[in-house]
Parts: structure tokens; sequence; C-alpha cells
């Protein structure tokens, strides 16, 4: 059988695209995923492919994915909720691009401003697994993460180089709660969910928005919503017979996780956070996608959006603010232009916008079905936009 990672086979990109992800989903890159090509005010693709998950614990196994299923967007989150705040914010004069991060929690990052954090390049480490202290506690302590982030040393001077930073959106998402006095997840709900009729769908789970988890409630999907939601990694040791991942301490009492967020430092903020925690399928990421593009989200200036796509000055860098640019090894490989901005999510989901072509894709899958192992994606992403792009 062919590789689902050769871009090979017949002349038609569009039977080709969906060859790919087929074999994709036999071969294990993902159990299933959603994939939406728009170009020009048209939607040139929009399929589902294989299953909600393989593991046979699960009990929707055996359940096909549909073009509305939800998965959970990971990092997408940066872009789709925290940046597009953060893009409405500056475009009502809340706050400048160059504000100073106010204190406390300037004591992560000394001299670095909004736009340092948005562009990953404020100075804060990349990754730490705060989670590991709230082992056995019940979600919801994001105060104490906070103060973790506060504690952890700098890692370089702002604007020296740039170091891809969850810290850093955590921090603007505890930020964007201060300056509008709402919790983040109301806030994405008013200002952005409901302002694309997002949340005018009737259906068991929200199109697009946070999943808050409750200290003591329910956790994962309600009987109604199961089949709508992809499940994301299992949580069994026999999975991993080199030794249990550190991760499984905040994880005792779920056999895997579904419609509760995969990301282990937003699980312990209760799966609202800057940098993730975000769940949704591709026509709702699609939308927002859109409205970035048209500068038609109600209160964004577009001028304020043209900020947010400019290249990083910082050496070596491919950010914008909050956006990810095309660069060498990127995950849209040479398909999209210069000018293009996009993200990855670590769960299996990508976004990219080409404006000069007037090109959206979107990619969401649950590639950490059944553990977060599975790295075949890094390579399919790139396939799956050269084909993508060469839809007419």
């Amino acid at each position: 059988m062919a590789s689902p990672l050769d871009v090979g086979g017949p002349p038609d990109p569009r039977d080709a695209l969906f060859r790919l992800l087929e074999d994709a989903t036999r071969e294990g890159v993902f159990p299933g995923c959603v994939a939406l090509v728009w170009r020009d005010g048209a939607t040139l693709y929009h399929e589902a492919h294989g299953m909600l998950a393989s593991a046979p614990e699960v009990p929707e196994h055996a359940v096909s994915a549909a073009r509305d299923t939800v998965y959970d967007l990971a990092s997408l989150t940066k872009v789709l909720a925290t940046t597009t705040l953060w893009a409405l914010t500056v475009s009502e004069g809340r706050v400048a691009l160059d504000a100073p991060v106010p204190a406390p929690w300037s004591r992560a990052c000394p001299g670095a401003t909004l736009a340092d954090l948005l562009e990953h390049c404020a100075g804060l480490t990349a990754h730490r697994e705060y989670f590991l202290a709230h082992a056995g506690r019940p979600p919801g302590d994001v105060q104490r993460v906070l103060s973790d982030i506060l504690a952890t040393p700098p890692a370089y001077p702002p604007r020296r180089e740039s170091i891809y930073s969850d810290l850093g959106f955590i921090l603007l998402g505890a930020w964007l709660e201060r300056v509008h006095a709402r919790p983040l997840d109301e806030l994405f709900e008013n200002r952005v969910a409901w302002a694309l009729g997002l949340e005018l769908r009737a259906r068991p789970v929200p199109a697009l928005g946070y999943h808050r988890l409750r200290p003591g409630g329910a956790r994962g999907p309600a009987r109604a919503q199961r089949s709508h939601v992809a499940p994301t990694e299992v949580y069994d040791p026999a999975l991993h017979p080199g030794g249990v991942p550190s991760h499984f301490a905040v994880r005792r009492d779920l056999p895997y996780a579904h419609y509760e967020v995969h990301d282990d430092n937003a699980l312990v903020m209760a799966g609202v956070a800057g940098h993730a925690g975000l769940f949704g399928d591709a026509e709702a990421v699609f939308e927002v996608a859109r409205a970035w593009l048209t500068a038609t989200l109600p209160g964004l200036d577009a001028r304020v959006r043209d900020r947010f796509w400019r290249p990083s000055t910082v050496p070596g860098s491919t950010r914008r603010l909050g956006w990810d640019g095309p660069g060498e090894g990127g995950s849209a490989g040479d398909a999209v232009s210069a000018g293009a901005v996009g993200h990855t999510g670590y769960t299996g989901t990508s976004l990219w916008i080409d404006p000069a072509r007037q090109a959206i894709y979107v990619l969401l899958s649950n590639r950490v079905h059944p553990t977060r192992e599975r790295a075949a994606i890094q390579r399919l992403r790139p396939r799956f936009h050269a084909l993508a792009s060469r839809i007419t």
C-alpha cells in the first residue's frame, strides 16, 4: 500500500487529498480528521475521514468522524482565542502593544511588552510541568500556576531571540481577564463565538469554546455529547512499557481524555487558559480565520490586523503577533506565500491563512490518541498543504 505521506496519485488534487487522508487514518497517523480548504470565497474541500477513536476501551471507537466533529484544538487556542481577543483589545485602545507587562507578571519577563509576549520573545522559557505540583488536587488553582511562572527565571533578555512559550500565553490570558474583568472563557464566548454567530448552532456541543472543568463535578462529555467529540489520550500504563509518563500523575481518575483538555497545565487550570483549552469543529475554526482575513470580526480594526500579521524583527524568528509565519521545515511547507500566517496544535490540529491567495486551510485531528508519541503528522502536514493548495 502506498504511504499516506506520499503526495503521488491521481492527477486531480482533490482526489489525491482524499486518498492521502483516508490512508493516513488506516495507517495510524491519527484515528480520524476533518479537513477544510477555502479559496476566493468558496469552500473547495470539507470532508471527514476515519473514526473518532481507535482504542477499544473507548465506546466511540467504532463511530465515524463527521464534518462537525469537535476536536481539542490545543495551541490553536493561542491564535483563535488569546491573540484574537488581544487584537480586539488593542483595536479598542484599552492596551497598547508597547505597554509593559504589568506587575506581578513582569517579574517573569522584566522589560517585556505586550507585543513581546505575543511574539514569543519576552524572555520566557518554553514549557514547564507545573501540573506536577497539582497531583491529587481538584482543577482550578490558576493562581498557583501563575505563581509558579513568576518563580521561573527568565531564559534570555526580551527580543534577543524567540522561544515558543506556553508560559507567555498563560500570562496573556490572565492579563486579558484583568483588563476586561471577565473570565477568559466568557470573554471568548461573548466577543468571538457569539459575535460570529457560532453560538446559534443547535447542537449538543458548542461549535467553538472552552470546556471548563468544575471541581468535584462530572468530567468528560455527557451521553448526548459523546459522539460529537473526538477523544484524545488513553491513560493506560500498559501503553508505556518504558515507564509511566509524568503527566499520568494528574490523570489518575481518567481512563482517557474525552472533552477534557489534553494539555496538562491547562487541565489543572480547570481547562481555561491562554495557551490551550479550546474545543471546536473545522467550520468554526474557519469562521474565525475568515473573520481575520476579511477583518470582519466586530471590533477588529484592519490596521491592527495588519500589525498583528507583520513579521517579527527578532533574528531567526518566523513569528508574528500570536501567529507564526512560513519558514524552512514549517507545517505548510512551501504551499503558502511569504505573507501567510498560521499555527499548529499539539493534538494534531493546524490552521493557515494565505492573504495573497485568499485561501484558508484547516486540518483537525486527534493524533495523540491513543498516545502522544505519534509523530507522523509532522510529515503529513506539508503534503496536506501541497495538495490543498492545488485544488481549484
